[in-house]
This record gives C-alpha cells, structure tokens and sequence, in this order.
C-alpha cells in the first residue's frame, strides 16, 4: 500500500511530463530516475517498471481508487494518457512509438 500510494503518483507524473511535452521518451524519465534519483537500475526505471512488471491497468485502477478517497488532492488524478494507454491497451512506450509514427 505504501508503495503504491508514493511510487504509483510518480508514474502518472511521469504521464503528465509526456503529455505535456517535457520528455518526448520515457525512457528520458527513466533515464533522470536511475542516474539522478538512484531508482535501482535492475527496476528499469518507474515507467518501464510500471509498464513491465505492476501494469498500467493496475496503477490506473489504483490511482482512481485513491483520487476519490481524497478528491481534492491533484496528486491521484490520473492522467489521461495514462486512460488513454489502458484504453487502448498499449505500453506507454508502445503508445508513444505509435504517436510518433502517426505524426510521420
């Protein structure tokens, strides 16, 4: 529970940088997080470690579950390209490839 309460938000902030345009990869994420946070590196990163070993559908799922325990607090609002991903049933890697393809 602690776990998913700290380490799931990181992961949707990590949506919103995506969405917002800051990181274009997340592996850039990743990247910051194993170099300059010392996430352990055999965790590939909070993106890779959410797509690859928790799952989106279950950060997502989680993230709503908390968003309406404490509906004031942006913190747990998913991102929608976290929905969107889940949605569409694509890896946030996977999801990105393809957008950039598409704008090609």
């Amino acid at each position: 529970e602690i776990v998913q309460r700290v380490l799931f938000p990181l992961v949707n902030e990590g949506f919103k940088i995506l969405e917002e345009g800051i990181a274009s990869d997340p592996s850039d994420i990743d990247i910051i997080y194993l170099y300059g946070y010392g996430w352990p590196a055999y965790r590939g990163g909070p993106m890779f470690w959410a797509d690859n070993e928790v799952g989106l559908q279950v950060v997502l799922r989680k993230l709503e579950e908390l968003h309406i325990m404490h509906p004031g607090s942006e913190y747990f609002r998913p991102s929608e390209l976290l929905k969107d991903c889940v949605k569409k049933g694509l890896g946030v890697q996977q999801y990105v490839k393809q957008s950039k393809r598409s704008r090609l």
